[in-house]
């Protein structure tokens, strides 16, 4: 089983409902609208950029998010 990273995305009002919108009259869920145009994003980077080596990409650490957090606010 793949492992799933989760983290927090800030969106206006606006664009929220019309993304809740949008997933709802495709018969989804936001979460998998989500996914969707995300993996069609980085499909579309590859075709142009060539494949991302994901094994040398290191995921931020939980802390240096929470520290971010605070930092913004």
């Amino acid at each position: 089983m793949k492992s799933k990273a989760e983290f927090t995305v800030r969106l206006d009002s606006q664009l929220y409902k019309k993304l809740l919108y949008v997933a709802t009259r495709e018969n989804n869920s936001l979460n998998n609208h989500l996914l969707h145009i995300i993996r069609s994003n980085v499909q579309y980077f590859e075709k142009n950029h060539g494949k991302i080596n994901t094994a040398v990409i290191q995921l931020p650490q939980e802390d240096t998010q929470e520290e971010t957090t605070k930092n913004e606010q």
